[in-house]
């Protein structure tokens, strides 16, 4: 298996660059309360890279795609940060804080770009 990058379809390499932009959002801070501050390794959130397999590996493998199941991937993805973000929001003393910082952001961007390669991706 070789690495054509430069042969891929504009979908193709979106879904590739989509899951780099993953990976590094792990990087950024997911928790960012003022006192504590952790990254997606520590808050859990590798796990949701698991969305990202499908259409990942039939990319590099180079193989049809089955939009359906890939879409659902991406549905997936989308929904655990949306509840991961929510579930970072708390009200305290009667103020809304928010705790999810700049990484489920990326992330949250990251699978709307895998969204649209998905959608672009020719086979």
């Amino acid at each position: 298996m070789k690495f054509r990058f430069k042969q891929w379809d504009l979908g193709s390499k979106l879904i590739f660059i989509a899951t780099c932009l993953a990976i590094a959002s792990f990087f950024f801070k997911w928790l960012d309360i003022g006192v504590a501050a952790e990254n997606g390794f520590l808050q859990g959130g590798v796990f949701f890279i698991v969305c990202f397999i499908y259409p990942l590996l039939k990319v590099v493998r180079e193989k049809k795609m089955n939009k359906i199941i890939a879409y659902a991937c991406a549905l997936v993805a989308i929904f655990l940060t949306m509840m991961y973000v929510s579930s970072k929001t708390v009200d305290f003393f009667g103020e809304t804080i928010r705790g999810a910082a700049a990484g489920p952001y990326l992330f949250l961007a990251s699978c709307g770009l895998l969204s649209f390669g998905i959608f672009s991706r020719k086979f």
